[in-house]
């Protein structure tokens, strides 16, 4: 019996997390567009996704966790739950005779789905004929980053984004084939697809490990995916950016990650969102704050001046008289509005002094500087 939980290296106690972590670990590295023409890297991919096919699945695990706890004798034709003469050699296995452990699982269907999977493609005791059922597998999600200008994450909008997508070759639709060439059935498995051995009362079928499953030789690869069946090339797509998107989150794109195997649906692809600095503002929160500079002149008497929001338009605000460099001031209202809340514009005051003065502004700081005095 396979070991899924060796497979994906996790203990039986794992977590979805740390399931979900490993295999997407282990799927990255085996996956056959990272290692072309690798035949054993993807006979492992298909491995891990198969193990993550079972123990990602709750009702499918709590299967595999009892088949592992009666261990092989459940299947031998001489444990419990099997019937008087089930196990003569040249008979065939009869997945209803498990019902009496498994049936509080769900019956026939799911646990012939589980019994395929752990023993391979088609089971049957020794000398009966087993069945073959080629199994579909969710392609692999893809990841990436957008740059996202700071605006565009405060108000939404749309970014348009250069991605790289995997997608059925267009030439030979998938078969890997040069259009026309001739295929051969695979001498190893004559076509099946599938190559049988004995292990103990069972006649186990696996893919073919020469054809890959596929049952024939292509004599001739097609020179656009190089017999990959698919290919890679860059795409343009319109992101939308909902209001308020912070640094580090991720945007779903579903079905745009890597195409599934035998009919398999798509991946999905994840956009890490980077927001790009703003000359001046930055957020806290739902606060979107800035640093006004004013004089020395008109910190001291007081003064209006206008300042810039993300509306696009300017507010009057009020600067009383003494206010000192770093000075806060609060406009309502003009944050981010998210979830039925809304932030304020956080106003900053810098009080400038000029670099170089004129005699009539060193005559005039003198002479305040004397009041000061008495």
């Amino acid at each position: 019996m396979k070991d899924f939980y060796k497979i994906l290296g996790v203990p039986e106690s794992a977590g979805d997390d740390e399931i979900k972590k490993a295999y997407r670990k282990l799927a990255k590295k085996h996956h056959p567009d990272a290692n072309p023409g690798n035949k054993l890297a993807e006979a492992q991919f298909k491995e891990i996704s198969e193990a993550y096919d079972i123990l990602s699945d709750k009702q499918k695990r709590a299967q595999y966790d009892q088949m592992r706890r009666f261990g092989d004798s459940a299947f031998g034709g001489y444990g419990r739950g099997v019937r008087p003469g089930a196990g003569t050699p040249g008979a065939e296995f009869n997945f209803d005779d498990l019902s009496s452990i498994f049936g509080e699982f769900g019956g026939f269907g799911s646990f012939a789905d589980i019994f395929s999977s752990l023993f391979g493609e088609g089971v049957g005791l020794q000398g009966g004929r087993g069945h073959r059922s080629k199994r579909s597998t969710m392609g692999q999600d893809l990841r990436s980053e957008i740059e996202v200008p700071f605006e565009t994450a405060v108000r939404g909008g749309n970014v348009a984004v250069e991605v790289e997508v995997t997608e059925q070759c267009a030439t030979c639709r998938g078969t890997g084939a040069k259009p026309g060439a001739r295929m051969q059935a695979c001498p190893e498995c004559r076509g099946r697809g599938t190559v049988s051995f004995v292990q103990g009362n069972f006649a186990v079928s696996r893919p073919c490990p020469k054809c890959l499953g596929r049952g024939h030789i292509i004599a001739e690869a097609c020179p656009t995916c190089r017999g990959a069946g698919s290919v890679r090339h860059p795409r343009s797509i319109s992101v939308k950016i909902p209001a308020g998107i912070e640094s580090g989150k991720n945007i779903r794109l579903k079905g745009l990650g890597n195409p599934g195997f035998e009919g398999g649906p798509p991946g999905d692809l994840y956009l890490k969102i980077n927001i790009t600095g703003h000359q001046f503002f930055w957020r806290d929160g739902l606060d979107i704050h800035c640093r006004v500079p004013i004089n020395i002149a008109q910190a001291v008497r007081g003064a209006k001046i206008r300042v810039r929001t993300m509306t696009d338009k300017k507010v009057e605000l009020k600067i009383p008289p003494g206010t000192q460099s770093g000075a806060k001031f609060r406009l309502k209202g003009l944050g981010l509005a998210m979830n039925g809340r809304k932030g304020d514009q956080i106003v900053e005051i810098e009080i400038k002094i000029p670099e170089k003065m004129t005699a009539e502004e060193k005559k005039m700081f003198e002479e305040l500087e004397e009041k000061v005095r008495k």
